[in-house]
């Protein structure tokens, strides 16, 4: 069984942290290196940046571990919609800043649930 490099109640902890009550992964991300410099360390390790070759990146990591996440009950998150009718889901057009550091041109956004709301 391979060990969890980041735990749950730190990717709570994370976007707790967050300002906003919505963010993109990159956002997530700078706040994990911000708040877990060793655990960041430790995800580059294993799993690198966007344009070092790699088909599963930091990015990509922590993409699934919130989708994961926004689907459990209680959660910090309102659950991630992939595909909507008629729409995208809960993506926007990633900009051309963004696609240097993630690399697609769509970018998944995250909400935050507000205390006091039930989904």
């Amino acid at each position: 069984m391979k060990k969890i490099i980041l735990e749950e109640r730190k990717i709570i902890e994370t976007i707790d942290k967050l300002p906003e009550s919505s963010f993109t992964i990159l956002d997530f991300m700078g706040t994990i290196k911000e708040l877990f410099p060793e655990k960041w360390d430790k995800l580059i390790e294993r799993f690198g940046l966007f344009g070092e070759k790699k088909r599963y990146t930091v990015a990509t990591y922590l993409s699934n571990r919130l989708y994961i996440y926004s689907h459990k009950y209680q959660s910090h998150l309102k659950p991630f919609q992939k595909y909507r009718k008629g729409g995208k889901g809960d993506y926007r057009r990633a900009t051309s800043e963004e696609r240097k550091f993630f690399g697609s041109p769509w970018i998944a956004i995250y909400r935050k649930i507000k205390r006091g709301d039930v989904t």
